[in-house]
């Protein structure tokens, strides 16, 4: 009699494993196979220097900027929030044919004196992942966003605002518990001076990572992390492996676009 009511357990699971395994085929056979590009800006200057310690890899320029989104749009790209790539994840909305993501790093305050104004021109949104203990400082003679910058951007419904550590180091260097500990210390600033964050998504710095931090993060309440170079596609998106193509300074909406058609 244990045996049979052994038995019958376990072909219930299996049943149930099976079922499980039958929708996600299904609900993932449903999923348009849409690209999903995401676009990385660093720091903004009017004027481009004679030389550059990083090849011109991590400045741009404001009349740039206002020239990519120009042409995506112009080419029929969408812009669009990764709060509105969740809602597609979770079936709450669907994609644009042709969704494009705008992500800004480190948090400096150019984003804010010069990306800004062009977000509310065009009515587009963008991603800014911060350096929590950069807020509010100017180091090397680099200005870095307040508080107030940040909370003006964020109660505009144009830009969001995650992390990208705490003090800019390599997470694949840290221990599980430093990297725990400096990714929760990070979210409670923002949500101390930003308010509760219902999406939390973070940006390893330097794309530093292992498969052992990317557990940790998910283990601890980080919906998505952004780490690599590389094209996503809606159809098998893996929400703790988030890509993006970094945009050297002055590069074409062109040029972003055929960058985009590689993939």
């Amino acid at each position: 009699m244990k045996i049979k009511k052994l038995l019958i357990i376990f072909l219930i699971i299996i049943f149930i494993l099976l079922c499980v395994f039958g929708y996600k085929k299904y609900k993932d056979k449903k999923r348009p196979d849409i690209k999903i590009p995401i676009l990385l800006y660093h720091n903004f200057v009017t004027t481009v220097p004679d030389t550059d310690p990083d090849n011109f890899n991590y400045i741009n320029t404001p009349a740039s900027f206002e020239e990519n989104i120009k042409t995506l749009l112009e080419y029929g790209y969408t812009i669009i929030s990764m709060e509105d790539l969740e809602n597609a994840n979770t079936g709450k909305a669907s994609l644009p044919n042709k969704p494009i993501i705008i992500t800004l790093d480190d948090g400096y305050y150019s984003n804010y004196e010069y990306i800004y104004p062009i977000l509310k021109k065009y009515n587009i949104k963008a991603s800014i992942f911060i350096v929590t203990n950069k807020i509010g400082r100017e180091i090397d003679g680099i200005k870095y966003l307040s508080w107030d910058n940040c909370l003006e951007m964020q109660n505009s419904g144009l830009v969001e605002i995650f992390s990208h550590s705490t003090k800019h180091v390599f997470y694949n260097k840290l221990s599980v518990r430093e990297l725990r500990d400096d990714v929760k210390e990070s979210y409670k600033l923002i949500e101390e001076h930003l308010g509760k964050q219902d999406l939390k998504v973070f940006a390893y710095p330097y794309g530093a990572y292992t498969n052992e931090t990317v557990r940790t993060l998910k283990n601890n309440g980080i919906d998505y992390q952004v780490y690599d170079i590389g094209m996503n596609n809606f159809k098998n998106l893996d929400k703790n492996y988030i890509k993006r193509i970094n945009i050297p300074c002055e590069m074409t909406g062109i040029e972003i676009i055929e960058e985009i058609e590689k993939y």
